[in-house]
């Protein structure tokens, strides 16, 4: 199953961190594995992909998969879920709290990061400014990241290059 979402600016780390928790919840031994290490570039958004291995014992030591992969862009990316030997449990778990719980949760924004600042200015109407809280000096200072540098737009929660958490 493959899901592709657009037109959000999601913090993809911890989208994968929240998948991982919900198997974790659920008694799954799981774990979260960042596939490629990109290459970032002045003023685009970083590429992500990641893997969740989950897996359950079952009965007679029948064995329970699933490798769910998050990749693509902060505003373009793609779930993908793969199982081996699913029963009925590990079905529900897929199709209903974790797709319908997360799909629910990006629709709500949950998951929502600022837009980088040369985005969010292309997207204002020529004749609109900044709002008053928001001054010039502001709009261009932003908030640099502790963990990785990447400077980050004012009002950002998350870090738009590594999903750091932002003070």
């Amino acid at each position: 199953m493959q899901k592709t979402y657009t037109g959000r600016y999601v913090n993809i780390p911890l989208l994968a961190q929240e998948i991982n928790n919900l198997f974790l919840s659920e008694g799954w031994e799981s774990q979260t594995m960042q596939l490629s290490t990109p290459m970032m570039q002045p003023g685009m958004p970083q590429y992500y992909d990641y893997e969740i291995r989950a897996m359950k014992k079952g009965h007679l030591h029948h064995v329970e998969e699933v490798i769910v992969r998050i990749r693509g862009y902060p505003n373009e990316f793609s779930i993908i879920v793969e199982e081996e030997h699913i029963g009925p449990l590990g079905r529900d778990l897929i199709n209903h709290r974790l797709i319908g719980t997360i799909d629910k949760q990006i629709s709500d924004g949950m998951y929502d990061m600022p837009m980088p600042m040369q985005q969010s200015m292309q997207q204002m109407m020529p004749q609109q400014t900044p709002s008053p809280q928001m001054s010039m000096p502001q709009m261009q200072q932003g908030i640099k990241c502790p963990q990785c540098g990447y400077l980050n737009p004012p009002g950002a929660k998350f870090c738009l290059n590594c999903g750091t958490k932002l003070f």
